[in-house]
């Protein structure tokens, strides 16, 4: 019998871990406040250039990356437990709270990519991915409204409810303390803006 599949296990398990190692340099070299370069990554990690242009092609897709790494860990993926509740109010309430964990597991990081987004050194990431928080709040909001609220899904609440929600209002009405902390009161406004008593 050939050592073949075994040898291919151990080799895609080694890439794996490099892929892992350069997204945990690429996290460091963020936080650290110096310069976000392939090459400033690949010092960190401990590899050739070439090995992360070969995971993640350019800087911009090595971004793409750090942000799916950071929503996986920092609990995005629990926002189905938020369109699954049958009371649109709690599923709106749900959504905000997902999202202000969120932002207290990566705040460092969040604000340096933030940053790089709103800077245009990074092409990818922020626009994109508030779009697709958009596009929840739109269906969230319409939810709301049929359940007879009328008037939670008007432009300019739903406008006003985007803002609540984002990462710079959050990070900014939290202060000293974690989103996480505010998460009640960041619902209480939400609630508010779209008259939910």
């Amino acid at each position: 019998m050939s050592p073949r599949p075994y040898q291919l296990k151990q080799r895609l398990a080694g890439m794996d871990a490099t892929r892992t190692r350069i997204l945990a340099a690429a996290r460091t070299v963020l936080v650290s406040g110096d310069s976000f370069t392939i090459e400033a990554v690949a010092r960190e990690a401990g590899v050739a250039r070439i090995t992360i242009y070969d995971r993640f092609g350019d800087r911009d897709a090595l971004v793409e990356a750090i942000f799916d790494d950071l929503a996986e860990s920092g609990g995005l993926t629990r926002l189905p437990e938020a369109f699954g509740q049958s009371d649109p109010v709690a599923a709106l309430e749900r959504f905000v709270v997902i999202f202000c964990g969120f932002y207290s597991t990566h705040r460092l990081l969040l604000r340096r990519l933030h940053a790089m987004v709103v800077l245009g050194r990074s092409v990818l990431g922020g626009g994109e991915r508030d779009a697709r928080r958009l596009q929840g709040l739109v269906v969230l909001l319409a939810r709301v409204t049929e359940a007879g609220h009328p008037g939670a899904d008007s432009a300019d609440v739903l406008h006003a409810v985007h803002v609540l929600t984002g990462f710079a209002f959050v990070d900014e009405f939290a202060a000293d303390h974690e989103p996480n902390d505010v998460a009640g009161q960041v619902v209480a406004l939400v609630k508010r803006i779209a008259n939910l008593g």
